[in-house]
């Protein structure tokens, strides 16, 4: 992959399919970025080219082209299309039954199912940005994500814009859900986030985490064994558990996922006045029912304005939903970044990594 005539530098092309589906790449010396256009614009690889590492989990699930459900399942298409890489998720997150504002929005709102256009917006040897951009189909709601990188950087920079195109209020929920796998997602890796705070949904049988609010960072109650234990470290496949925990109380907004063993981690950074909150989805081979059927070893980080994951309506009830104004527009930045090292003690929103 590379720009036409092109072969150092940044590069960038909108030239590639996969299965029938419109792919971008985008490039530099340190990082190769894949964005799947007809599915949510997710990124679908984030490679660190120094290690050849792709941080992206693949499911069992392979990627392929929208096909016709077999039935219309009450928590939507989301498993049926999820391959696992990093999806946007708006405007809601997890699954509720009840609608709201009349729609249904099912497992995880709309947009990661829908198709992007875009465009090249910079193609220079020192700088490459694609945007990317939907109009929603159940939600008055616009959404423009650019993305770009940096000669020699081994970050990816979003720039995001929503607006409500509504003469009235709508409320939303609002995150990223990228999902790391093997060969880097191992019993060695270890998060690192300012949290003060943490939550554990009630979410499944095998969960190893009792659930409940407010345990004192980092330590959580074993409901296994009944012991206060360190969440953020990564468990085996052999664990057989399931988990989706929220860190809250956020001193700033940031996160890394470090491999100890391996020596390299991925880190996002973004504005904590609006993504509030990361969920932290552990699914340590402790999923046995539908879509995994116990073949998933994965974990998700995932910066969100709201929590817990049981769809808008309660977001809205319990008042963490983001109420967007009339004909508002909100315009944010985040960044994703490879670093190397056994930790990381900040990452700033220029994606500078302090060890």
């Amino acid at each position: 992959m590379y720009t036409y005539g092109r072969k150092t530098g940044c590069r960038i092309s909108l030239d590639y399919t996969y299965k029938g589906m419109r792919i971008a790449y985008l490039e530099n010396a340190l990082l190769r970025v894949g964005v799947l256009l007809d599915k949510g614009a997710d990124i679908f690889e984030f490679t660190y080219k120094p290690r050849d590492l792709d941080f992206m989990w693949q499911s069992p699930t392979p990627m392929q082209k929208p096909f016709i459900a077999t039935s219309a399942l009450p928590n939507g298409a989301f498993h049926d299309y999820y391959y696992g890489g990093w999806q946007e998720v708006l405007p809601s997150a997890g699954f509720s039954p009840e609608p709201y504002r009349d729609v249904y929005q099912g497992l995880h709102g709309e947009v990661s199912l829908l198709p992007f256009e875009a465009q090249i917006a910079e193609d220079t040897p020192d700088c490459v940005s694609l945007r990317a951009r939907v109009r929603l189909y159940r939600t008055p709601l616009a959404l423009v994500r650019t993305m770009t990188l940096r000669r020699d950087a081994a970050a990816l920079f979003i720039h995001e814009r929503l607006e409500n195109e509504s003469p009235g209020p709508f409320a939303i929920m609002w995150g990223h859900h990228p999902a790391f796998g093997e060969p880097f997602l191992d019993e060695s890796c270890m998060v690192h986030i300012p949290a003060s705070q943490v939550d554990v949904l009630d979410f499944h049988p095998n969960g190893q985490w009792q659930p409940g609010q407010d345990y004192a960072f980092p330590l959580v109650r074993n409901r296994r064994n009944g012991a206060l234990e360190d969440v953020t470290r990564v468990l085996p496949r052999a664990n057989h558990s399931v988990d989706l925990i929220y860190f809250k109380g956020l001193a700033e907004g940031w996160y890394g996922l470090t491999n100890q063993r391996q020596g390299i981690g991925f880190g996002m950074a973004w504005d904590a006045s609006l993504f509030r909150s990361v969920w932290m989805w552990q699914l340590y081979g402790g999923h046995d029912d539908y879509p995994w059927f116990g073949r998933a070893y994965t974990c998700a980080l995932e910066p969100f304005t709201s929590h817990p994951g049981l769809g808008i309506k309660r977001a809205v009830e319990d008042g963490t939903a983001v109420i967007l104004g009339p004909e508002e527009v909100r315009e944010t930045d985040l960044v994703a970044v490879a670093y190397e090292g056994e930790g990381v003690s900040r990452i700033a929103a220029d994606g500078t990594v302090e060890h």
